[in-house]
């Protein structure tokens, strides 16, 4: 394919094995939104870099040798994330590979040499991902017993969860264009006796419950709408704005790799903070109130949040509010503005649509959302929001840069 023809290739093929990837994650089900953010990372990065192993239009994640100008671009995205899946969900291998040939079954000139790129650029994925700390996440966790000191939430602090805490140790995963977990990592949360902490309960006590008579219908509908896996509702957007703004295909797969990149690195982030901090939970710290030293909030053994269970993590920073912040910060220097008009749907709340005027006001709708449904206090997620900020515009600053500019 010639250099100069390739803004001139379209993104049809990019979008489809975008899909697969998130049609995967559904399939394989019981996907913590973490690991998710890892397998698109894995699967856009490599789709991103064998386009570019094919015209060197952007920097890669990966380095392999052998790079073709002549090789087709669709066989090259089609058998590098092709090969990406299959690693990750082995068991649908007849689904990933019926795809591979419907994807490759037109393509004449250039196929084989687009086959070999995309097969290299898998490998270099597979083993660049190898070994970096995923596997080796979930281990047991020994919650605290002093106010503000995370402990396990219901049901999860009941048989047959025992205690369970999901991966407290991703935020030791490699991160993927961060320098590490804690490059960023947000301040010290609170004292559970402070004027702002005092604030911030009061605030989800009576704004996050069941049956909040101070939270409107639209506040509801928001914090349900964002219930939907974090990094699947930014992938959705991302495809959106994709269609709308009339991306190529080497831009689209640009897009795509920097917002899974920071999608991944926010969540590892996110979990650096939650078990370095292991602040507690707004479920646990409005039932145990009345002991928590804090004279001015007051407890109810039976308050519970609008959409049980709260998520078997420690509060502090939100993970959806550093996703949302890093999110919209790629988004933003990507189109070089804020301001662009855009809808997204949810499947946690099917047939609804929300719309926004710019990437800020969907990140800040998603951190508040938290508040809304019980999740969070105030504190964790404006934290978290300004702390993925900064990782979403390291990684545009650092990874996958124009050589052109």
């Amino acid at each position: 394919m010639p250099t100069d023809n390739s803004d001139n290739y379209n993104a049809s093929m990019v979008l489809k094995w975008n899909e697969a990837g998130t049609k995967a994650v559904a399939k394989a089900t019981g996907i913590q939104p973490m690991p998710e953010s890892r397998i698109y990372a894995m699967i856009n990065l490599a789709m991103h870099d064998a386009l570019n192993n094919i015209v060197p239009k952007y920097d890669t994640y990966t380095a392999i040798s052998g790079s073709d100008t002549d090789a087709n671009p669709d066989a090259a995205v089609a058998q590098a994330a092709h090969d990406v899946l299959l690693s990750l969900f082995p068991a649908q291998q007849a689904t990933e590979d019926s795809l591979l040939a419907i994807s490759l079954v037109d393509i004449t000139t250039g196929k084989e040499k687009g086959i070999a790129i995309g097969k290299a650029v898998a490998k270099a994925m597979i083993d660049k991902r190898t070994n970096d700390g995923a596997s080796t996440a979930q281990y047991p966790f020994t919650a605290g017993t002093q106010p503000g000191e995370y402990r396990a939430t219901p049901p999860f602090n009941m048989p047959p969860y025992n205690g369970l805490v999901v991966l407290p140790g991703w935020g030791k995963v490699k991160t993927f264009g961060a320098a590490s977990a804690g490059q960023f990592r947000a301040p010290a949360p609170y004292a559970v006796n402070s004027e702002a902490y005092t604030t911030d309960f009061n605030e989800i006590k009576t704004m996050g419950c069941m049956g909040c008579t101070a939270r409107s219908a639209d506040q509801t509908q928001i914090g349900l709408f964002w219930l939907d896996n974090i990094p699947l509702s930014w992938n959705r957007i991302a495809r959106t704005l994709i269609v709308q703004e009339k991306l190529s295909g080497w831009k689209a797969a640009r897009l795509f790799a920097l917002l899974q990149m920071a999608e991944a690195d926010a969540n590892i982030s996110a979990f650096d903070g939650k078990f370095f901090y292991k602040f507690w939970r707004p479920i646990t710290a409005v039932r145990l109130a009345e002991s928590d030293g804090n004279p001015n909030t007051a407890g109810d053994p039976a308050w519970n949040l609008l959409s049980p269970p709260t998520p078997p993590v420690p509060d502090y920073p939100s993970n959806h509010a550093l996703d949302g912040g890093a999110a919209a910060e790629i988004l933003k220097s990507f189109f070089n503005k804020d301001a662009i008009a855009f809808a997204c749907t949810s499947n946690a709340l099917p047939g609804v649509t929300r719309n926004f005027k710019s990437f800020s006001d969907a990140a800040r709708e998603v951190s508040l959302s938290r508040i809304y449904v019980g999740f969070h206090f105030r504190n964790a997620v404006m934290q978290g929001e300004a702390q993925g900020r900064k990782v979403g515009n390291y990684i545009y600053q650092n990874c996958l840069k124009d050589k052109l500019n």
